[in-house]
C-alpha cells in the first residue's frame, strides 16, 4: 500500500496526506505491536491476541527485524499504518507515556488506540475525496474532516457516547454520495 501510494504521488494521482495524518513511529510507543491481535494467515507471522506486544518488539519500541519484516513472515507489518493515529494517542492524549507504564494505562491507551485508528482512516478518505468533491459537496466534507479532527484534538473521543462505528458511516456515507455526484458531473 505504502509503496502503490507513493508511486500516485509521483505521478501526480492522489495528494500527500497532510503530516500528522501520516504515521511517526518514533513519536508512538509501538501501540500497532501491541494493541492488535495477530493472524498469521493474514500476514502476522504468527497469532498474537490484543493487547500482547509483538515477539519481534524491542524495549525501545522499535522492530528487531524492521529491514527484513516481509522476508520473515510479516509482509502485513510493511503495508500496515495507523495514519498517524498511535503519535496521536502516544503524545497529545498520553503525554508520551506507555503502555508499559501500568496495566490501567496499557487498557486505556489500547481503547483510544482503536478510536483514534478508526476516525484517522476516516480524515484520510475525507482529505483525499475533498479536491475531488464539486463544491457544495466540499464545503460538507470540510466540515465532516473538521469535526471528526476536533473529536479527536479535543479528547472528546474518548468519550462513551461516541459511537466511532456512527462517525465512520456517516462520514462514508457523505464521502460516497459527493464522489458518485462527481463522477456524474464528469
Amino acid at each position: 500500500m505504502r509503496y502503490i501510494e507513493s508511486r500516485r504521488k509521483d505521478i501526480g494521482m492522489i495528494p500527500a496526506r497532510s503530516p500528522y495524518l501520516q504515521a511517526d513511529c518514533a513519536r508512538c510507543c509501538a501501540l500497532c505491536c501491541v494493541a492488535p491481535a495477530f493472524d498469521a494467515p493474514q500476514g502476522f507471522g504468527y497469532d498474537k491476541p490484543a493487547h500482547v506486544p509483538c515477539t519481534q518488539l524491542r524495549e525501545d519500541f522499535r522492530c528487531s527485524i524492521h529491514g527484513e519484516r516481509a522476508a520473515r513472515g510479516f509482509p502485513a507489518c510493511e503495508t500496515f499504518d495507523c495514519h498517524g493515529a498511535g503519535q496521536r494517542v502516544t503524545q497529545q492524549l498520553f503525554g508520551g507515556k506507555s503502555w508499559r507504564t501500568s496495566p490501567e494505562l496499557a487498557r486505556k491507551m489500547f481503547d483510544a488506540y482503536f478510536k483514534y485508528r478508526a476516525l484517522h482512516e476516516v480524515l484520510v478518505l475525507l482529505e483525499l475525496a475533498i479536491p475531488n468533491a464539486l463544491p457544495a459537496d466540499r464545503a460538507l466534507l470540510q466540515e465532516r474532516f473538521q469535526s471528526i479532527d476536533h473529536l479527536c484534538d479535543s479528547g472528546a473521543a474518548l468519550d462513551p457516547s461516541v459511537r466511532t462505528g456512527e462517525v465512520r458511516a456517516q462520514a462514508l456515507e457523505h464521502v460516497h454520495l459527493a464522489m458518485r455526484r462527481a463522477s456524474g458531473a464528469s
